[in-house]
Order: structure tokens, then sequence, then C-alpha cells
């Protein structure tokens, strides 16, 4: 592939030198370049990939991407070099070229939202694969190309756009007819384009609440952020192939009516997007009703335009309906039968790290889950609240280097529902670990209910956390782990430490004497 190949399409692009240069590989880190490779310099928040130019062309970079003028660089005579006003943007685009427009093989579905999306996208490809579809899928837990699937070890729910592109290009060649995608608000931001060039199809709201704002600057910038995955409908196909494609031409607007906001998605939607709702509080195209919820899973009812049944799903949480609602509305639309796709989704026990139980004997139910922000809090302590004649445990902490107004919230929502907290390090980083634990606790303090106060420990070692709440706990009791779910690791400074939520609370359990069976 040549040079201007990949550049076609990229506006404001100036090219210096050789515009027809060969290039055999895509990299954004200089330690990954190959020979004949290109190598696009990205200047990020801690370090500057165009300092890394002298070190991308000592390893047989073809030609460079960066953002100054070739003669601030001294670049070596006969460097091919491409300018353009924003590395970090112009890398999804670069990339989707690179790799051949994958997106516009397949039917891609993006998901985001607050909440919900990683267990939305799992029962999203679940309920397509019933359909007789092959599915590629990139969540924050797993991922997935066809029969093949792994855990996502990078922390990053979306990968950066070369990873998409190449994991696109991977399902393409594996037979997969779609790809569903946990969107983030970060990916789908203007400043990192992680997706740009994705070519979706589908587009589904789960819900928005309060989350990186640190990030986003204000809710509404992070909604509209989030909306641009809407707006995406409408771009343009890159893809010949795809242009007569009829699995491209019919557009999906996917949207929970019970979010307040909801209608700022459908509004971000092109007009020829076919729009769909969902929901349990208001009229929708898919709606539940009759919903019981109990420790062992959910049981509603569901009305659609494609007919209606009773479901029974071995999910734990009445937040699931929804997920599983947002699901079949997919499943549905693309024309998988309701009978089927609910089949599909009564057959799944459950997402690795949300609402997960952990059974090693003890007399008191135990549940890992990834919730991290004050809105998840909120539904998932109102959900097992009710479920517990007992006491409600939680051990959670909060992220260094993250939004730090929902701290203090986190720790009044906690102070609502629970008898007992434990706060504990989540992702310290940089930040000073027994500052925000001190940051969470003023929530506790400030909204302790007198007739129902709130105890509460901060012990930022998080497996002697978990112990004591252990210690604490009672037979007929709950308790929460929250936080990390899945996440294999806790960062400390600049360090990844191995974790294992599931099973530091297994080895908790044991230290007390209970064992499985």
């Amino acid at each position: 592939m040549q040079l201007r190949d990949i550049l076609a399409g990229l506006p404001d692009v100036q090219v210096y030198d050789d515009y027809k240069t060969p290039i055999t590989t895509l990299a954004y880190d200089s330690r990954a370049v190959q020979p004949g490779g290109l190598f696009v310099a990205i200047s990020g928040f801690h370090t500057d990939g165009h300092a890394y130019i002298p070190q991308a062309l000592a390893r047989g970079a073809a030609a460079i991407v960066g953002e100054r003028n070739p003669a601030e660089l001294a670049l070596p005579p006969g460097t091919a070099y491409v300018r353009v006003p924003n590395a970090r943007t112009a890398l999804a685009p670069i990339a989707a070229a690179y790799y051949g427009h994958p997106g516009g093989q397949m039917r891609v579905v993006g998901i985001t939202g607050t909440d919900g999306k990683t267990t939305t996208t799992f029962l999203t490809s679940a309920v397509l694969e019933a359909g007789g579809h092959t599915t590629g899928m990139m969540g924050t837990v797993d991922f997935k190309v066809g029969a093949r699937q792994w855990a996502n070890d990078t922390r990053q729910s979306t990968p950066e756009a070369p990873e998409v592109q190449a994991m696109l290009r991977e399902m393409v060649a594996t037979g997969c007819d779609y790809a569903v995608l946990e969107a983030t608000s970060h990916a789908l931001s203007a400043r990192w384009n992680r997706l740009g060039g994705a070519q979706f199809d589908v587009a589904v709201l789960t819900n928005v609440t309060h989350e990186h704002l640190d990030f986003h600057g204000s809710v509404e910038q992070y909604r509209r952020d989030k909306a641009r995955l809407f707006e995406m409908l409408g771009e343009e196909t890159s893809n010949k192939a795809a242009e007569n494609d009829a699995r491209k031409a019919h557009k999906l607007a996917i949207v929970n009516a019970d979010d307040p906001h909801h209608q700022l998605f459908l509004d971000a939607a092109p007009h020829s997007a076919t729009r769909l709702t969902y929901g349990i509080a208001q009229p929708a195209d898919v709606r539940a009703t009759a919903v019981q919820t109990s420790q062992h899973g959910l049981r509603f009812h569901v009305a659609t335009p494609w007919g209606a049944r009773d479901l029974n799903l071995r999910l734990t949480g009445d937040f699931n309906v929804a997920n599983a609602l947002a699901a079949l509305t997919v499943g549905l639309a693309e024309g998988v039968p309701l009978d089927t796709a609910a089949a599909a989704l009564e057959a799944i026990p459950g997402v690795r790290g949300r609402m997960e139980r952990i059974e090693q004997g003890q007399p008191f139910t135990v549940l890992v889950d990834y919730a991290h922000t004050p809105g998840a809090f909120e539904k998932l302590m109102g959900i097992v609240r009710p479920l517990t004649s007992g006491q409600l445990i939680a051990v959670f902490g909060s992220a260094g280097e993250r939004d730090r107004e929902k701290r203090a919230i986190q720790g009044a929502v906690a102070a609502r529902f629970c008898d007992f907290v434990v706060l504990t390090d989540e992702d310290p980083r940089l930040e000073d670990r027994a500052a925000i634990i001190a940051e969470i606790a003023a929530g506790v303090a400030a909204n302790q209910i007198a007739a129902k106060p709130c105890d509460y420990l901060c012990i930022p070692d998080r497996p002697a956390a978990i112990q004591a709440a252990f210690a604490r706990a009672l037979p007929g009791d709950i308790v929460l782990l929250l936080g990390k779910g899945h996440e294999a690791c806790i960062i400390y400074g600049t360090e990844k430490v191995p974790w294992d939520e599931a099973g530091a609370a297994r080895a908790a359990l044991h230290a007390l004497g209970y064992q499985k069976g």
C-alpha cells in the first residue's frame, strides 16, 4: 500500500517528499515501528511523539505523520513527512484506510452509555449469534473474534484506533458479519476519535449519568460526546465494496426511553435512520412490564412490534432488564426471531465482574461488580438493599487522576443504603491514596441518617479491606465489592500491580474458614 492511498480523504494534509512511499506497517509507538512502517507522532498528555521520530526512523520507518513544521524536526533528507493539524484525530482515518476500511464489510453495532455498556455488548453479541450470525466483539471485559474469545487486559474499553481497525479486519477475515463495539465517551470524543472510520450501522444508548467530567468538562459536553455515536450513523462509507452492500444501507438508532435525555441522541441520528426505543417506566417500542427480581434472577413480560412473551433471566439486578431490552431490540430489528433472542438471553448466567456471585460456602452473599459511578451505586444499592433483611456492606474506592467531584457523591450514596462500608484503594495512580479515601469518607460522614447510621472504616490496602468486610458480615447479609470487577490490576503511581477481585474474595473467605462444598 502506498502512502497516498492511506491519506486519501484525509483533510488538510501537507505531504513533504515522496507521496508514493510504500507502507508496510502502522504504529503510533516508536518501539513498535518496523521497517517500511508509517509512524504517527501523537502529542500526548505525558509525552510528545515528535520526540521519538529519530527512534522511529532508526527502526526503519518509511514515513512520518506529525503536527509540526518539518523544518523544526531536523529530518534526514528524503524522509517522507506528512503534516496534519491533529495527529491524534488523524490516527483513526489513517488506520481505517491502512486496514482497508473493514467496518464497511460488516454490520457494526456501537453501544454507549454511562452504565450497562459491557453487559449490553455481551448480550447483544449472544442474541445475534443465536440468530445465525457470526460476531466479533470489543468490550471492557472481553474481546471476541468469531469463536475465539479472550480477556481484555488493556484497561481500555475501546482500544486505540489502529487496534480497533486491526481487530475489525480480523473479524472480516474470520467471517464475522457483525461487530459489536463498546463505545466509550473518550473514544467517541472529537479529541480522541478512536472510533472514526468504524462505519456504524446501529447506535445504542443505555443511559447517561455522572462520569468522566475531568475529561469532558461538563455533563452537557459528556452527553454531546456520547451523541457522536448517533451522528456517526450518517458518515459516508469509505469502502467501495460496501457502497452497494444492502447490509450497510439501513441505519438504526436505539435509545432507552427511561433516560430523560434520550431525545438528544435520537436527534443526533441522520433523518434516514430508523428510531426505536426500549424501556420499563416509559412507553417504548420494546417494553418490559411486571418485573420481578430476586437474588437468583429476573422475570418480566416484554411487548414488542415483533410479538410478546415472558422472559426468565439468570442475571441479577433489575438494571439488567434494561440491558436485556437493549440487546433484544437490536436482535429483533436485525431479524432475529423473538423466541430465539429470548432463549439466548435466558441461557446467559452472567458477565465476569458484573454482579458476579462468589460462593465459598459462606452464610452471606458476596457480589463482585464494576460499579464505580454515583449513578451505578444508586441503581445497584437500591436494587440490593431490599433483598436482604440483614446488613448491606460495601467495599469500594475511587480512581486517582479522575473525576474528583464524584468521590463525595459515592460516599453519600453508600451512606444512604449501607450499614457498613470499607473505603479502600481503587486505582490511586499518582494521587495520595489516603487523600482520595478522605474525600469519599467526607461524603459518608455528611450524609448519615439518624435512623440508620452507616459505620465505615478507611483501609487503603484492598485485600485487608475485603477481609474486614467479611469479618463483619453475618448470616443473611450482602457484601458488595465494587469498582474493580473484571480488572486485572490496581494502578499505583505508574505501576500496574496484578489484581483479581474474585480471587481476593475467595482467598479472604478461605482465610475465615469457608471452603466450597
